[in-house]
């Protein structure tokens, strides 16, 4: 069963989320999905909404909370930088804060507005959930 999304609306969600997830440690990115909500429909009308929404999936080492989703709407800015030989995935410590009536995520917590050199994502609206069904290397999206 897939638990409710929960609102981040202040600092004080900010930090008990932080605290939950004991700040991203050991854990890794595991999926990014985004939604422009552009469609064309069944008339072959296209329709823009122009405003993204994007999941964020992370699998950590421990529990109780293991799998944790994040959902941003009303995308300002997402910056990601792939993984390479030296680069892995693994996050250490994260941070999000509300600045200018955004809600950042960012892979370090010490991470600071316009450091390009990580991997952050910015939105009007934030949400979290619980996702334990998701443990393991679940593909959501087919290599085929």
């Amino acid at each position: 069963m897939i638990s409710m999304w929960t609102e981040i609306k202040d600092k004080s969600d900010i930090d008990k989320l932080l605290d939950l997830y004991n700040f991203f440690q050991d854990s890794c990115l595991r999926d990014i999905y985004i939604s422009t909500r552009e469609f064309v429909d069944q008339k072959l009308a296209m329709h823009f909404d122009n405003k993204l929404t994007a999941s964020l999936l992370f699998q950590r080492e421990y529990g109780p909370m293991t799998v944790l989703e994040l959902k941003f709407e009303d995308i300002e800015h997402f910056n990601f930088l792939p993984f390479t030989e030296t680069e892995n995935a693994v996050i250490y410590d994260a941070t999000i804060m509300i600045e200018n009536e955004l809600f950042y995520w960012a892979d370090s917590s010490d991470w600071k507005l316009g450091d390009n050199d990580s991997i952050w994502i910015s939105g009007k609206r934030l949400f979290w959930r619980d996702r334990p069904e998701l443990i393991g290397n679940i593909q959501r999206i087919k290599d085929e």
